[in-house]
Order: C-alpha cells, then structure tokens, then sequence
C-alpha cells in the first residue's frame, strides 16, 4: 500500500469513527432507546429483518434498474455498495437527501462524460420515485378506507392534499410518457423561459429518456409503494408495542407518508428534530399523543443499521473504482 493510500484510509477511518462518536454524544444516537425492544424482540427483528432483507436491497435494485434502462451498466453490487454508502451519509448528514449527493460524489469520480451526467440525473430521479412512492401508498389507503378517514374532521385536509398530489403525479407520467413531435415539446419551451433553466431541461430531459420504458417507470414506482407498505406496517407494530391499541394500520399507511416526506427537509441527519415534531402532529390529529416517540424508534433503528454502511464506505477502495470507470467508458 502506497502512502497515498494509507493516508485516504486512515482518513476514511477517522472520517467514520468521528462521525458515529459526534452523533453518541450528541445524544442523536442514542442506543439505549433500543432497550425498549427488550420485551419485544420479535418487532426489532422485524425491523432488522425488513431494512436489511427488503428495504436497502429493493431500493438499491430501484436505482439499478433505472441505470439500466437507459445504458448506464454499472454493475448491481456496486448500485447495492454505493446504496450503503448514501445511507450512511443519509443518517450522519442534514437531510434524506444528503446521501445523494455522496453518490453522485462517486459518480462523478467514475467518468466525466455524458454517461456521468445521465447516472447523475438518475439520482434525482430514483428519489422522486421513492417520493412518488409514498403518495400512490397514501393514496390508495385513503381511497380503500375513504369512511374511516373522512370519518376523522381533522384528517379530511390532508386527504385532499393527498388526493391532489396523486393527480399532480399521473399528469407527470402522462407528460413523461407522451411522445411530442420533435422540437414540439411545450415543456422544453417553458423550462427555458424560467431561471436556472439548465437545471430543470437535465432533469426533464433525463425523466423522457425513460419516455420509451413505461415498464421500468412501474416497476420501480412499484418498488417504492413495497417498500414503504413495509415501513408502515413497522410504524403500526412500534405504535402497538408502545401501548397505542387505537391506531389501526389504514389510518397508519395514511400518515406515514406525510411525516415521513418532511424528513427530507435539511435540518438534521435522518430527519431528526423536524420528523419527531411532524409525527406527533400527525398522531395528535386522531388523538393519539406520543407520535415522535414511535419516530424515535424506528429512526434510531434504523440509523443504527445505516451505520453499517460506514463499513461499506471505509472498505470501498479505488480498485473497485478503476474497475467502474472502465466499465463506464466502454458504453461511451
């Protein structure tokens, strides 16, 4: 090992070490919450079980599969191994969306053509899927218990604002899907009219690459709704084991999405702070106080397991870098 290297690992290591330290004594990450688990092992290993069986691998193949649609072949482990590297960052860092950026860092670090720009854009894509997710779950909770939560005066404005979101994201599908003449996109003339245009022409015209891979939209689309029905139904057994037998899972998987999507507002790693506050508001809606203490939970579980990534990240070496680029350059 050159100097360069070992002084890039030792980095690395300090890098991780620091960042796990200042969250324990911050009090962000504090194990002993995980005691609570102790007269319910089942529900911790069902949390386990989900996040490393389901959840990381599902959305890792997500990502993966909208690489693959439009020829950007980076191999699945590595999708799988920089998924684990954005998680980490994700639970260390302001913001769910912070993880992203990590991994454009390392794609950006692959090559620097324009393949590099469309596996960027992919980034932003996969997250508004996996956002996408949580509205088309909400939704169709809402429309098989539409009684039920109608039922509830306090929780009839978050339905409408449900069911707008839902037909704001079928009119951007139609749009993405529908195949304009050339040089007749409308869309292509309104984003150049606007400011920072550049911006938003990369990020639509990287959603019409997929114009042509409807399948691939579904199929990913459909990843996102899976993954957050199992988030859910993990929210519904920590509220259960907590002692809050009046929250039933319908009403559950219609309130979880709209706590769970102000956590990618950047104030704290994993939404912390601002996700406690939004799930306590949500639960107090129908009654139930002690919302923030179900967040705490399985956002402290889950860090926990994001941490793990910490491992990936101080294990990914140039090698398999080398080994990426060359991969990449090929397809240009």
């Amino acid at each position: 090992m050159t100097i360069k290297k070992a002084a890039k690992t030792i980095l690395k290591l300090c890098l991780t070490l620091g960042i796990i330290g200042f969250l324990v004594q911050s009090g962000r990450l504090n194990f002993s919450r995980l005691l609570l688990f102790m007269n319910s092992p089942k529900i911790l290993f069902s949390l386990l079980f989900v996040l490393l069986v389901f959840s990381i691998p599902l959305t890792a193949f997500r990502w993966w599969l909208l690489l693959r649609a439009i020829q950007i072949k980076l191999p699945l482990r590595r999708a799988y191994s920089l998924t684990w590297i954005g998680n980490f960052f994700s639970a260390t860092l302001p913001g769910a969306v912070t993880g992203d950026l990590v991994k454009g860092y390392y794609i950006v670090k692959l090559d620097r053509s324009e393949g590099k720009t469309k596996a960027l854009m992919t980034l932003v894509i996969d997250r508004a899927t996996g956002l996408f997710g949580l509205i088309v779950m909400a939704f169709f909770a809402l429309i098989f218990n539409w009684d039920l939560i109608f039922s509830q005066p306090k929780l009839q404005p978050l339905a409408l604002f449900i069911v707008a979101l839902f037909f704001s994201i079928a009119v951007f599908y139609t749009i993405i899907l529908f195949p304009f003449a050339e040089g007749k996109d409308p869309f292509i003339r309104l984003f150049k009219k606007l400011p920072k245009s550049e911006i938003f022409l990369k990020v639509y015209n990287t959603f019409k690459l997929y114009q042509h891979h409807w399948r691939t939209l579904a199929v990913t689309l459909g990843i996102s709704i899976i993954v957050h029905t199992l988030s859910a139904i993990l929210f519904f057994l920590v509220a259960r084991m907590l002692g809050m037998e009046q929250i039933d899972l319908p009403t559950q998987m219609f309130i979880m999405p709209i706590g769970l999507i102000t956590t990618a507002i950047p104030i704290a790693p994993g939404g912390i702070g601002i996700g406690h506050a939004a799930f306590e508001t949500l639960y107090s809606l129908i009654g139930i106080t002690g919302g923030a203490d179900i967040f705490n939970l399985f956002i402290v579980t889950q860090l926990a397991v994001f941490l793990l990534g910490g491992i990936v990240y101080f294990a990914y070496n140039s090698e398999y870098k080398v080994k990426d680029k060359d991969l990449l350059n090929k397809q240009n």
